[in-house]
């Protein structure tokens, strides 16, 4: 069965170090700006929301890509290959979630699972993310929020859209000492 990199917001604590492990990862230093993963953090509300990318079944992505360098890997991640790429942007305006963004060089970048074990998940403490066979629980809740399309504005604004929305739908409980979502 097919593994899925799923968020689970109302275990998120907004600690963001998600962000800073991927940003290692994939960037060799601290440059949260260039992770793949991101989170929202709705500092009034006390909340926050883990943004992925989802590894579209139907990457608008990919199909918006006129020179073929978004593909799906022998793995079934859609993945993109630095040495096609013409820096265009359409991936970018394309993905309805926010989740491919490009260097200043053009070049898109976004998340590949990092080879089938997330840094961001590694890091994760509290269990806000998670990378396993999706139970019947976390595919509804994948499919909730794969529901939250944007289709206007730049990939930041289409993630802090797609984590209000997400965050309408999420169990909010009080936070205690103790609490673990």
């Amino acid at each position: 069965m097919e593994k899925h990199l799923m968020a689970i917001p109302n275990r998120c604590t907004g600690c963001n170090r998600c962000v800073y492990a991927c940003s290692a990862v994939k960037e060799g230093m601290f440059i949260p700006s260039k992770a793949r993963v991101q989170v929202s953090n709705f500092t009034h509300e006390g909340y926050s929301v883990p943004n992925v990318c989802f590894q579209c079944p139907k990457a608008a992505c990919m199909e918006a890509c006129p020179t073929d360098a978004i593909f799906k890997s022998d793995r079934g991640v859609i993945v993109v290959d630095a040495k096609k790429c013409d820096g265009c942007g359409n991936c970018v305006d394309a993905c309805p979630y926010g989740m491919i963004e490009q260097y200043v060089s053009g070049t898109a970048y976004k998340c590949d699972l990092c080879g089938g074990a997330p840094a961001c998940v590694a890091e994760c403490h509290y269990g806000a993310l998670v990378f396993k066979e999706a139970d019947n629980v976390l595919l509804k809740c994948r499919k909730e929020q794969m529901k939250q399309r944007q289709k206007e504005g730049g990939s930041a604004e289409k993630r802090r859209a797609l984590a209000v929305e997400v965050l309408k739908g999420a169990e909010r409980v009080p936070r205690t000492a103790g609490y673990m979502g």
